[in-house]
């Protein structure tokens, strides 16, 4: 963990960069330096973010593949809205990320692919639900197919100040409408740590907090 990393003794908040679909191959660039210059202040990967019908992005991939060759990790704002064909998600998956986030709107034959790689998702329930990118409420929401696949899962809020839900409620809603028992919010939140990119310590130290909780 880096020294200067912000903590309260047990939360310890580490950062991670967008890029912004908007931006110039030059401005992504900017992004993975910055990120590269402030690794030491507990800068820990790099995000691809924005208005996901803004097309193309293939300029981008070069600034990724920066990142990845020198050790930032890599999570992707992915399938947010239906797309007329699978083209860009296959292209975002050979930039070899770590994490997906959103992923609400995936082909089949690209599912089996995140099932296979396990990729770590970021699914965020409520911002889905209340802006209408998953359709039929909290019960029909695609956390409960990637649950049963055995993928690693962060619950994420998205943004708790617009959508009014803490990080909390994201996993009562999780148990509620999908039938999560103790044990098994537990183990959500043991798969939540094997998406972090935090390093093998922090993971080893978060595991060691959930245990000590379990009891």
């Amino acid at each position: 963990m880096s020294d200067y990393a912000l903590s309260n003794g047990r939360l310890h908040a580490k950062l991670i960069l967008s890029i912004d679909r908007k931006n110039t191959l030059e401005e992504a660039f900017e992004v993975v330096h910055l990120a590269l210059k402030y690794r030491h202040l507990g800068v820990v990967g790099i995000d691809l973010c924005g208005n996901p019908a803004r097309k193309p992005i293939t300029y981008l991939q070069p600034a990724f593949t920066e990142a990845q060759a020198q050790g930032l990790p890599i999570t992707l704002h992915f399938a947010e809205i239906a797309q007329p064909d699978s083209y860009e998600l296959e292209e975002m998956l050979s930039w070899n990320p770590q994490r997906l986030g959103h992923v609400i709107h995936v082909p089949e034959e690209l599912r089996a692919t995140i099932r296979e790689k396990k990729l770590g998702l970021e699914l965020c329930l409520s911002c889905n639900v209340l802006t209408g990118l998953s359709e039929g409420g909290f019960a029909a929401h695609h956390f409960g197919e990637w649950w049963r696949a055995g993928v690693p899962i962060a619950l994420s809020t998205d943004d708790v100040g617009i959508f009014e839900s803490s990080l909390s409620n994201e996993y009562l809603l999780a148990a509620r409408h999908f039938g999560l028992d103790r044990k098994q919010l537990l183990e959500l939140s043991k798969g939540a740590v094997d998406t972090i990119f935090g390093g093998q310590e922090e993971k080893e130290r978060m595991l060691w907090l959930i245990e000590e909780f379990w009891p």
